[in-house]
């Protein structure tokens, strides 16, 4: 803990002149980054330094403020970077201000990325019981030229709880990835049951096979025995053999009829399938989803990358969008006000200009 030698009021401790401190920094390279790319970015970076500090002043705390630049990946259509500010409030301890070494109130403008993975697809082989999608809570809604995620509920750890909010900042009227159809959806869920119902299947059948085998082991070694092999056969083998004979009728029933539903819901008009995938898990089925409103709190929107919102004749530096995140604890006066006066100092027509640069 830093601190100061002045008296400590805790009720003036909100109206205490903060500090601004610059983060660690690295005069390395980034993996994949080319210097030209890592230049621009530390320039867009120190943009968004200027935008902040020039109409935001730290009250109570200390802004602990600098740039994270990530690698390149072959699959990302641009770099991720960002710009990041932790907030670190004063506290009284006797009659000494000190500054908080951990925060979980931090804010963020973020080159390239958001919230959700947008570059990547899940592969064929994922696991049947997946989603076969990246999701997110929520759509944005567009308002003024740019998309807002509504405000969300978050774990700060600690049983602490506090709020988020995120916004988008993107060509006109565009988003850096696209929603999933319930068609597509459907689609590969049809496909992950075939594969799960086999695999199964195949489970199952191996355990029965396992069991007979051990049981003409047993046999071997119980043979001067009756009384043993009697008990192995009762209360080990069959056990084994009926809940297994058992499981591989249920296995059939349960994916048949989850697949029956997916027949049925394919069968609905192309309009209603067209529609984005918001889903949940359905409660009676776990086999299943159901599919839901963006209103509804376990509802998941269903993502997948979208490479044609990216201009590829630019650098892999230049930021194609923003996104930015304040989170943090709302209830505690110095972090409650640090959260609103730092996003009156996020002008998004700044950002939006930024594109392409």
């Amino acid at each position: 803990m830093s601190s100061s030698a002045q008296d400590c009021d805790k009720e003036m401790l909100p109206q205490t002149p903060g500090i601004w401190k610059e983060g660690w920094k690295s005069s390395a390279g980034v993996i994949g980054v080319t210097a030209a790319d890592l230049a621009n970015e530390k320039k867009i970076v120190a943009q968004l330094r200027a935008m902040i500090k020039s109409k935001y002043t730290p009250m109570g705390l200390e802004a602990l403020e600098g740039g994270g630049y990530g690698r390149s990946y072959p699959n990302d259509q641009a770099n991720r970077y960002q710009y990041n500010i932790y907030i670190l409030h004063f506290f009284c301890e006797g009659n000494v201000i000190k500054t908080a070494t951990k925060t979980t109130t931090t804010f963020q403008i973020i080159a390239n990325d958001f919230i959700a993975e947008i570059y990547d697809t899940i592969g064929p082989n994922a696991d049947f019981s997946g989603y076969g999608f990246h999701h997110m809570a929520d759509m944005p809604v567009e308002k003024d030229g740019y998309w807002y995620f509504k405000e969300t509920d978050v774990n700060l750890g600690m049983f602490m709880t506090g709020k988020s909010s995120t916004w988008l900042i993107t060509y006109q009227g565009k988003l850096p990835f696209a929603y999933v159809s319930k068609h597509s959806f459907l689609v590969k869920q049809k496909r992950y049951l075939l594969k799960g119902s086999a695999e199964s299947l195949a489970s199952l059948k191996e355990t029965l096979k396992n069991n007979e085998e051990e049981k003409a082991r047993k046999e071997v070694e119980y043979k001067n025995d009756p009384k043993k092999l009697e008990y192995y056969l009762r209360m080990d083998y069959q056990d084994i053999k009926e809940r297994h004979e058992k499981s591989i009728i249920d296995n059939e029933k349960n994916f048949k009829n989850a697949l029956d539903k997916i027949e049925t819901q394919l069968k609905l008009p192309a309009e209603e399938l067209n529609q984005p995938s918001i889903i949940k898990q359905d409660p009676n089925d776990y086999l299943s989803y159901l599919f839901t409103t963006d209103d509804d709190p376990f509802g998941r929107v269903l993502i997948q990358p979208n490479p044609g919102y990216f201009d590829k004749t630019l650098p892999r530096s230049s930021p194609q969008f923003f996104s930015v995140t304040i989170k943090g604890d709302h209830k505690f006066i110095i972090t409650a006000n640090a959260m609103v006066e730092v996003m009156k100092a996020v002008d998004f027509d700044v950002l939006k200009n930024m594109l392409g640069e």
